[in-house]
This record gives structure tokens, C-alpha cells and sequence, in this order.
């Protein structure tokens, strides 16, 4: 397949369809590399997902409609291709002319029927549990503390996967008196929560965070497991320091993610605004704004290396990065972000570097990818891949 043969909008809705053949999978996988065309993709299949009914109200439709004619006015403005642009503008015409019909076909009892089901799609195995003990399916439409920390913090719901904590009046407690809150992500989810003090935290999936419903007068202070990003509002009387594992990073303000999988023997944190102080045991480092800081549990070494930071943490908004990485990596990346075990049984040994982005819907087209680019084939039972030649 070329630019001069390929039809970009049959391409492009086969591979959302999932019905695209190993040569066309092949073809996009090296096409969406660039990034105007992988601009172009997200914001594509955007509308696409939009057209189908499935993930929109009202509102949402009409947005969707409006943002993706503005950006093909602004951003797709034919440059070398002539051709392509006009193949990429017809297809567009086509689903705003899906996205009309279903605006004007939506009645009010549609809206209705397509927002309850966003509001009753699971967020399976998502927990909070509470001081006492208690665990709390998260789903739950108003959630309050009982005794005397209910009298003064509320929980809601902030959307389908985030919750808010909520200071009635004004309190300070001692650090003794704290009641420590745990939310635990599994495998295959994300989930976010405002602390008490305005610290927005995005926690990834096989991971959790330990807090104190509202926080001491002296000290913040949140023990983090597995991968979790924090934007920490900013109180110069009260640091805000996050345990994990073998490191305690301080921060007054800024924006970083930590990441204690242990991957490779290895926990890290990535700053992508401010300045945070990391350290491991006796020995700190101070890291700047796309550095990251990795300490080697096994040899206990550690290294300070420049990165995109803010690539490094697209997780948090639905996109799983996959940069340059080994076959070992890449396998354990996608079962965490898409809750499946996955199983080579090619008796193959893959060399090869991978690199990708892919939303969590996707499973497929992250499958397809893989395997297309391996030259080998998959067979998926629910939460079980297997990999073949």
C-alpha cells in the first residue's frame, strides 16, 4: 500500500470498525506516526465515536460537530497533498451529514436513555475504603463520611471516574488525629479525587492512594502505589510530601507524577512543572520541569534523565504512550491499561522496539498493531489474548 493507491477514508473507518486487514493495520500504524495525521485521527475518531450514539448526549453531539469544523478549517488546510486533504474533506462531509441526521432524529427521550446509561456504566472494582474500614463502591451518587469527620468533609462525585472532598468549615487537626482514606484503581481503570486542600490526583490503573480525609496543620502528607500523577495546590506553610516505595518527593506547588510499578526493577518521578526534591533513604536529587528521577532497586543506583513529561503522563487523560519500548514492557503495559492477561504461545523471542498511542477503548487496534507488526496473529476470549503465529 502507498499515498497514490491508499483510500484514506475507507482506511480510516476499517480500522474503527476493527474490520482492517494485517497490510492496512501495517499502513496506518506508520501513517499515524506523523503528527498532523495522528492530530487528525483523534480528532476524526472523535466525531466517529460521536456518530454512533454511544458515547454522547445532545450537547455533546452539537460540540463534537462544531469543534471538528473548526479544526478542519483551521488545521487541515491543504499544503502538498491536494488529493488527500479532499479525500480527508469528503469523509468528513459525510459523518457531519450522520452527526445532522442524528441531531435531528435525538428527542428528548433519547438523551435521556443514552445519559442513564453513562450513568450506569460500571466502574468495576474501584473502591474507597474509609478509616473505619468500611469500602465504598464508588458509583455511588452522594458519599459522606459518618461520625465526627462527616461533620466536617463531604465526598461527591465529580464525574463518572473522580470524586471530590469537600472542608465543611474551617478545620485544623493534629497529625495524630487524621483519617486516612484509601482509593485502590485495578487493573484496566484510572480514577481521579480532589483532596481536601484543592491537590487535584489522577491515579492509573493497579494502583492506589492513602490520604487523610483533610489534611494537619503542619504537613501533607499521601502514600502512593503503583503509577499516580499530582497537581499539588500550592501552601508554603504546609509541604506536601508523597510516599512510595523507596521515595519521598516534597513538593510546595507543582505538577509530577511518581511511578512505583517496579518494572525493571525500577520506581521513578517525573516532574512536569515546578520543583520537587526526591529521596531515597540518606540521598536526594532536586529535579526541574521534563526530568525524571530513577532509582534501581536492585543495584540501587540512580539516574536523572531529560523526557517529555507531558507525554509521559497522557495517561491520565485516556491515552496510553508506548515509546521505544521492549516486547516485555509493551506486554505489561497493555494488560494494566486494558485488564486482560495476555499470553504469547508464538515460542517466538521478539527483539524489536515498539512505539504507540492507543485510548482505552482501542484494545483492538493496540492488538492488531502489535501482532501486525510481529507478523503474527491473536485470539481473544473476554479478558484472555493469546498470541500466535
Amino acid at each position: 500500500m502507498d499515498d497514490r493507491t491508499v483510500n484514506i477514508e475507507e482506511l480510516l473507518l476499517r480500522i474503527l470498525e476493527k474490520k482492517a486487514s494485517k497490510e492496512e493495520i501495517r499502513y496506518f500504524s506508520a501513517w499515524i506516526r506523523v503528527e498532523e495525521n495522528r492530530i487528525f485521527f483523534e480528532k476524526f475518531k472523535k466525531l466517529w465515536n460521536l456518530s454512533t450514539g454511544c458515547h454522547a448526549n445532545k450537547e455533546m453531539l452539537e460540540a463534537g460537530v462544531k469543534d471538528y469544523r473548526l479544526f478542519m478549517e483551521n488545521s487541515l488546510k491543504p499544503r502538498r497533498n491536494i488529493g488527500l486533504f479532499k479525500k480527508i474533506a469528503s469523509v468528513a462531509a459525510v459523518l457531519l451529514m450522520v452527526l445532522s441526521s442524528v441531531l435531528w432524529m435525538q428527542k428528548d427521550a433519547m438523551v435521556d436513555s443514552l445519559n442513564q446509561k453513562q450513568e450506569e456504566r460500571p466502574v468495576s472494582g474501584v473502591i474507597l475504603k474509609l478509616a473505619n474500614n468500611k469500602e465504598i463502591n464508588v458509583l455511588s451518587d452522594s458519599l459522606y463520611l459518618s461520625g465526627e469527620v462527616g461533620e466536617v468533609v463531604t465526598i461527591n462525585k465529580t464525574d463518572l471516574r473522580g470524586i471530590a472532598y469537600d472542608v465543611r468549615d474551617s478545620v485544623v487537626v493534629e497529625e495524630g488525629e487524621l483519617n486516612y482514606n484509601q482509593i485502590i484503581v485495578p487493573a484496566g481503570e484510572r480514577f481521579s479525587v480532589r483532596l481536601s486542600d484543592g491537590t487535584k490526583v489522577w491515579i492509573n490503573s493497579e494502583s492506589s492512594l492513602r490520604y487523610p480525609a483533610y489534611f494537619g496543620k503542619s504537613i501533607r502528607e499521601v502514600e502512593a502505589r503503583g503509577n499516580v500523577y499530582f497537581e499539588v495546590a500550592k501552601d508554603s506553610t504546609r509541604p506536601f510530601l508523597v510516599v512510595s516505595r523507596e521515595l519521598t518527593t516534597e513538593v510546595l506547588g507543582t505538577r509530577f507524577e511518581v511511578n512505583t510499578y517496579g518494572d525493571r526493577d525500577e520506581v521513578s518521578a517525573t516532574l512536569v512543572e515546578g520543583s520537587v526534591r526526591v529521596n531515597v533513604g540518606s540521598r536526594f536529587v532536586v529535579i526541574k520541569p521534563d526530568q525524571q528521577f530513577t532509582f534501581n532497586t536492585k543495584n540501587g543506583t540512580i539516574e536523572v534523565n531529560k523526557v517529555d513529561a507531558a507525554r509521559k503522563v497522557m495517561w491520565k487523560d485516556g491515552v496510553l504512550v508506548i515509546d521505544n519500548e521492549a516486547f516485555r514492557d509493551v506486554i505489561w503495559k497493555l494488560e494494566r491499561w486494558y485488564g486482560v492477561s495476555i499470553v504469547n504461545e508464538t515460542g517466538l523471542v521478539f527483539a524489536q522496539s515498539f512505539s504507540g498511542e492507543f485510548d482505552r477503548e482501542d484494545i483492538h487496534v493496540a492488538i492488531e498493531s502489535l501482532c501486525a507488526n510481529l507478523n503474527i496473529t491473536y485470539t481473544m476470549d473476554k479478558d484472555r489474548i493469546i498470541l500466535k503465529r
